[in-house]
Order: structure tokens, then C-alpha cells, then sequence
């Protein structure tokens, strides 16, 4: 059975919104027990930023030619670029202790802005190309 364009498009919006659901979920919880920016709030977001723009994606993605190749090609230099950035600004954050996050709240924040990055950069280019 093949999907149509507006199924696959469907499913990551609905995605989407329930990911977004479950991220206010955990962030109302998260800020009236006290323990605010536990770091699993971040990924929910971020994967919700990532349907979104599957969702967007999905007719151009669905197709695996040479245009889909470029913007994917295109968006991980991209976004290799932006997570050095991310990680020498942290690490100077850290060292002049202007920060003070535990390891587990560093690696969803990594995660976090590495999704997001990657997945607008996609959308970003796939204007563009």
C-alpha cells in the first residue's frame, strides 16, 4: 500500500502536535514541582520542531532525487558549522562559569539544538534550492 503525499504530511503534523502537547505537558510540570529545565522538556520541543519540518518537507523528501540530495548534503554542512558554534559557546560559557548545567542537561541541550538546527537548515535550503 503506498502512502500519498497528504497522509505522510498528515501523520508528522499530527506528530507534531502531540510532541508539542507532551513538551507543554512536561514544561508545566516541570516548572510547578520546582525542578525547572530538567532537559527532557528541550528534546520534546525539539522533536516537535522536527515534524514540523518533516511535515514540510515530506512531498520533496519523498522524491530521492538530486535536489533532495543537495538540501540534505547542504544542510549537515550547514549544521555541522552551527553545533561547532553551539559547542565553543558553551564551552566558554562553562569555563567562565557563567553557566551551571549537570551532564544531563548539557547533552539534551546539545541534542536540542542539534535537531533544530538540522531540520530548519533543511527547510531553510529547500527554499533556497
Amino acid at each position: 500500500m503506498k502512502w500519498s503525499s497528504k497522509a505522510g504530511r498528515r501523520f508528522f503534523l499530527v506528530a507534531g502536535f502531540m510532541f508539542l502537547f507532551y513538551s507543554l505537558l512536561m514544561v508545566f510540570a516541570s516548572i510547578s514541582t520546582g525542578a525547572f529545565f530538567a532537559g527532557y522538556e528541550l528534546v520534546y520541543v525539539s522533536s516537535a520542531v522536527m515534524a514540523f519540518c518533516l511535515a514540510y518537507l515530506y512531498p520533496q523528501f519523498k522524491e530521492n532525487d538530486e535536489r533532495s540530495k543537495k538540501i540534505r548534503e547542504r544542510g549537515m554542512f550547514f549544521s555541522y558549522i552551527f553545533i561547532m558554534g553551539y559547542m565553543l559557546i558553551l564551552m566558554a560559557l562553562f569555563q567562565f562559569q557563567i553557566i551551571d548545567l549537570n551532564g544531563y542537561q548539557t547533552v539534551s541541550l546539545l541534542t536540542s539544538l542539534t535537531i533544530i538546527t538540522v531540520f530548519s537548515s533543511f527547510v531553510i535550503l529547500s527554499k533556497r534550492y
